[in-house]
């Protein structure tokens, strides 16, 4: 690794040893020296320094204190404390790593260690840039994921499409998270919903979300056909990862029959309550979607949806939140809490998310809360 040229600070009472250090230091480094901690520190409130070359047994303020006072001006600054005495060192060295000094060497010392040394500390400094650097990068690229996964999600909600009512909830456990919902209305006056899974978090789950969402523009087009969706999705998980796997549930509202088609991929059931029928869950019809499987032979069922009644899509972070004691909301708890409700769309789906975040306790949650509503007005 290429040497980098410091600014250095030699600290010693003693003017042959300030000499003998610029002497070694002076022709690969930037140099300045201090016969008293009190004026190092009056020089470095001047201009910082990579690397002090400190001794500890000064009059007033010693290496020690000094090290622990460059430390709390300028954490990043590199230390190297000199000793002239060879009583108590592991003392010595102790005390020298709790001053949060990088290294401890005695003297007499040569030529080739204290230059080593302060390569070294220059070295570690270069390290701790790029890494900040690194994670500067990574962090704006986590941003630009973000807004990039929110551009993906309906606008506008709730919002009435025909008949129907449509509401969401969501929230992402991380800055950048791996589910997906979409409301496409088409000019017959059927409605999708659609809610998907990928497993995962972070940037690559993102993107696959962005891929999933491309799919589903450009496979349903004004005749909607959810086989044909679903295995288009299916299609672009090839040149992924054989660990990538997605669960997908595709809703079709059709207001003319009074009924939904639906394909379920693996993904929990949706629930459909009220209007006087009695509640049911439309469970999986496939396999979820992953490298190597296949949809089954009819995977779209048909069930009644009738004026009156409502429809919950939702994936599995809603219920499998965790309290501070690590236990689970719980399926079943969460079905009854949504068929509970007896307001508003967007007030049950507020209600709900807030309840899984009332039930974290404070945590962060450890899966994506996604929830879809919607609602078959009356008359």
């Amino acid at each position: 690794m290429k040497t980098t040229r410091g600014r250095i600070l030699a600290v010693d009472d003693d003017p042959a040893m300030l000499r003998t250090v610029e002497r070694i230091l002076a022709g690969a480094h930037d140099m300045r020296s201090a016969a008293s901690g009190e004026e190092a520190l009056r020089l470095l409130k001047q201009e910082p320094c990579d690397v002090a070359i400190i001794d500890i047994r000064m009059p007033g303020m010693d290496g020690y204190a000094l090290t622990r006072a460059i430390k709390e001006m300028r954490p990043a600054t590199e230390v190297i404390l000199v000793t002239g005495s060879v009583s108590d060192l592991d003392e010595k060295l102790i005390r020298s790593v709790q001053e949060r000094a990088g290294f401890f060497i005695t003297k007499p010392f040569s030529r080739s260690v204290l230059t080593s040394l302060v390569d070294r500390c220059l070295e570690i400094q270069d390290l701790e840039r790029e890494r900040d650097d690194l994670i500067r990068r990574l962090t704006e690229d986590l941003e630009r994921a973000r807004r990039f996964q929110l551009a993906l999600l309906p606008r506008g909600l709730p919002k009435s499409f025909g008949p129907y009512g449509v509401a969401a909830a969501h929230l992402s456990c991380e800055r950048v998270g791996g589910d997906l919902h979409d409301v496409v209305a088409f000019p017959d006056g059927r409605v999708l919903l659609a809610v998907a899974d990928v497993a995962g978090h972070g940037v690559a789950a993102a993107l696959v979300t962005g891929m999933i969402k491309t799919v589903l523009g450009a496979t349903l087009g004004e005749s909607p056909d959810l086989t044909a969706t679903a295995a288009a999705v299916l299609e672009t998980l090839a040149p992924l990862s054989q660990r990538r796997v997605i669960t997908l549930l595709l809703v079709l509202l059709n207001p003319r029959t009074k009924t939904l088609d639906y394909l379920n991929a693996g993904h929990p059931p949706a629930l459909v309550w009220g209007g006087g029928g009695e509640a049911a869950l439309l469970a999986a019809t496939t396999p979820l979607l992953s490298y190597g499987l296949g949809l089954a032979s009819d995977p779209v069922r048909s069930h009644p949806f009738k004026p009156g009644q409502r429809l919950a899509l939702y994936s599995d972070g809603l219920y499998e939140v965790r309290d501070p004691a690590g236990e689970q909301f719980g399926h079943e708890r969460f079905l009854a809490s949504i068929a509970d409700g007896r307001e508003r769309l967007d007030q049950a789906a507020k209600r709900l998310l807030d309840q899984a975040v009332r039930h974290a306790g404070g945590r962060p949650p450890e899966d994506d809360l996604t929830l879809l509503l919607a609602e078959f007005a009356k008359g």
